[in-house]
């Protein structure tokens, strides 16, 4: 289980987009499901946006017209005999708000309309009233939208949040084989809380401790004299904080258990693929073998285990099994991961935190 409301501030560090007096508001309102809270967040982001101008693009147009605009198109205007009509067949640049971005907003407001998954009625006339500043703009096939092409500048950077918080809606539809008809899931797919939640805790990071240097570097196998490197499997880190002379690498795990069985012994122990995998990050970091580079595998909180802090020392370095309880409120979630910087860079005061 997750606080829907631990949605909104994943969602806020994840794309850049935390502001407190929107905090202080979501802190007000209830929400009877995760889909209110995307309404509400969209309402929001929508508002200010109108306030700012929705973005617009310059598109190309073709239009039958009784005065010259643009490009004249010869063959087009003699197939349609618009000379006739005394018109001409012209091609111009029209500077439009029913841009792409726009359209992916508006598809993914009306797709959360029509679901009837929002319960309160206020959140739903709130949503009305603010589209109707997009009756310019077009509602697209969402299985069209090509999400990994979409590009942000200095004039659209507004519309990150805007453009994940719709992406999350349209991918939470499932097709009704029965009749044809569009449902949402009940949750978000573990696939995208799996990101998120990684994102989040790098944004964190980067967002309060600026001096930790958070990045996600490929790790480099310590290989040596070997022409066929290239196919050893890519390391890519999910969180890398450095402090001094130190390095902790953290990778994050969305999973529903923390544990696998032993079958032979009927007890639980970690998951055996995600402890190899961050002791080989680490080591393959640590070429000179100094014991500065730690690591941690930081679980979301899966309901059935309590908090975790089990730090080992496994050849000279140490690495950290621990979890985050998102179903909690958002300032025991700041607690933990600030107990992390602060134990990282051996603040004297780290025990007397409340993890």
């Amino acid at each position: 289980m997750i606080n829907v409301k631990n949605i909104y501030w994943m969602l806020a560090y994840a794309f850049q987009s935390v502001n407190l007096s929107d905090a202080k508001k979501i802190s007000m309102e209830t929400f009877d499901n995760i889909y209110d809270l995307f309404c509400f967040m969209l309402v929001q982001q929508l508002n200010k946006q109108v306030k700012k101008g929705l973005y617009k693009e310059y598109l190309l147009r073709q239009e039958e017209l009784s005065g010259l605009k643009g490009k004249i198109l010869i063959s087009e205007s003699l197939k349609e005999n618009s000379y006739i009509k005394s018109k001409m067949v012209c091609e111009y640049d029209e500077y439009s708000s029913n841009s792409y971005l726009n359209k992916i907003v508006k598809t993914a407001a009306i797709y959360l309309l029509k679901s009837n998954r929002i319960i309160n009625k206020e959140k739903i006339n709130s949503l009305r009233r603010v589209l109707i500043y997009f009756q310019e703009v077009d509602i697209i096939n969402k299985n069209e939208i090509r999400w990994n092409f979409i590009q942000y500048q200095k004039n659209n950077s507004s519309y990150r949040l805007l453009i994940n918080i719709s992406y999350l809606i349209l991918n939470s539809l499932l097709a009704n084989e029965s009749n044809g008809q569009l449902e949402f899931r009940e949750f978000i797919r573990e696939e995208e809380m799996y990101r998120l939640y990684e994102k989040f805790v790098l944004e964190y990071y980067r967002y309060h401790y600026p001096e930790l240097h958070a990045s996600l570097p490929q790790i480099k196998w310590n290989v040596t004299d070997n022409p066929f490197v290239y196919l050893l499997p890519k390391m890519q880190t999910d969180i890398v904080l450095y402090y001094k002379d130190k390095t902790l690498i953290i990778d994050t795990k969305y999973y529903s258990r923390m544990f696998q069985q032993n079958s032979w012994f009927h007890k639980d122990t970690f998951i055996s693929e995600n402890l190899y995998q961050i002791y080989s990050y680490v080591k393959n970091m640590d070429i000179y073998k100094y014991g500065k580079i730690a690591g941690m595998l930081l679980y979301a909180k899966p309901d059935e285990v309590n908090d975790v802090w089990l730090p080992y020392n496994m050849d000279g370095n140490t690495i950290v099994i621990s979890n985050v309880d998102l179903n909690c409120d958002f300032s025991k979630i700041k607690n933990k991961l600030n107990y992390i910087a602060d134990w990282f860079c051996e603040k004297e005061n780290v025990d007397s935190i409340v993890v």
